[in-house]
């Protein structure tokens, strides 16, 4: 059973970690290589790695200050890309600055910026404390809130559930969202950078910290999994143990969903094509040019139909759901009917 809380903040805290909150920083900075800031990073940070200063010249010494940076025999001063990152702030703001090389790089940043008049404060034992504290509150938080999962096969209408439940004020998490899923699990757009498995849990653990454990949070899990990356364990066996909603709804209604939520986010149909063209997954050329033809007839959800009922359900891997699951049909995913459908999980719990 969820533990009955106020709040999580007694649960997991950057206090923990011996800092504040980490939105009360004007400015997170990252010290570490651009790679490994890519991999992951705190919420909010902004990546200034001390190895890319040092290759540009920048030499770092010790002083009475703490380690300064200094440009030659210049007087201790604030490298430039750290100048450019602080310029927006004002003396006395506070910073935080974290690494991956058991404080030196931090150090090497707390120094100028100490000097040059904010509050510094330093990750104690940089990255591996950080990823330490994200494990262990992916660990506790799933046991102290009450889920609510939502489940459905891609472009199977879940999107406007989701709309609505937002627009009611309810607690709601996408974890397709947070796994980077913005067509369905194997296609990415142009530009599109699917998450590591460690970055998704920094945005999870980040999601889950700002729920109020005494409502329901509904989780839109999908029915094709999250593009290969996986759950933790305690948020799996605590989903698991709750009963989840499974959405059904003809494949003729979910296309014209679909395509209302392809025109939102400006992406057309044939940008639709390339990635299916692009993807591992393409089928016949043949096949992609009869959809093409739909299209340039006018009949673009006709070719969305053909496409989910073709090509999407067919490839869609279920993944082992072995919860406690109810089926809801609509007929069609109509404001009204999701609005009607949606009031009713939230009157009845």
């Amino acid at each position: 059973m969820p533990t009955h809380l106020a709040s999580l903040d007694s649960l997991v805290h950057p206090h923990q970690m011996e800092v504040q909150e980490f939105s009360s920083y004007a400015l997170v900075i990252d010290a570490r290589s651009a790679e490994a800031y890519q991999e992951d990073h705190l919420p909010g940070a902004v990546n200034v790695p001390v190895a890319a200063a040092c290759l540009a010249g920048v030499q770092f010494t010790s002083t009475e200050r703490g380690i300064a940076a200094v440009a030659g025999e210049a007087a201790p001063s604030m490298p430039y890309p750290l100048a450019v990152q602080v310029e927006r702030l004002s003396p006395g703001d506070a910073v935080l600055v974290y690494c991956d090389r058991g404080g030196l790089d931090s150090l090497a940043w707390a120094g100028p910026l100490r000097v040059a008049g904010f509050r510094v404060d330093v990750l104690g034992g940089g990255w591996i404390n950080y990823r330490r504290w994200v494990s262990a509150g992916l660990e506790l938080l799933p046991r102290a809130l009450i889920f609510r999962p939502l489940l459905a096969p891609p472009a199977g209408g879940l999107c406007r559930v989701i709309d609505r439940l937002v627009q009611q004020g309810e607690q709601v998490i996408d974890l397709t969202a947070l796994a980077g899923q913005r067509l369905v699990p194997g296609l990415t757009l142009q530009g599109d950078t699917p998450p590591s498995q460690a970055a998704f849990e920094t945005a999870l653990l980040d999601a889950l910290r700002k729920l109020d454990p005494q409502r329901p949070v509904w989780m839109r899990m999908g029915l094709a999994g999250l593009g290969g990356l996986t759950l933790p364990p305690a948020l799996r066996d605590a989903l698991y143990r709750s009963i989840s909603t499974r959405l059904e709804v003809p494949v003729s209604a979910r296309a014209i969903a679909w395509s209302d939520r392809l025109q939102a986010m400006g992406t057309g149909i044939n940008t639709l094509l390339q990635a299916i063209s692009a993807s591992g997954m393409s089928p016949a050329a043949a096949v992609i040019e009869q959809w093409r033809s739909l299209t340039h007839a006018g009949k673009v959800t006709d070719a969305l139909t053909e496409i989910i009922a073709t090509y999407i359900d067919p490839r869609t891997e279920v993944s082992g759901w072995t919860g406690q699951l109810r089926v809801v049909r609509l007929a069609s995913l109509t404001n009204e009917a999701v609005a009607a459908e949606v009031d009713h999980w939230r009157r009845h719990g």
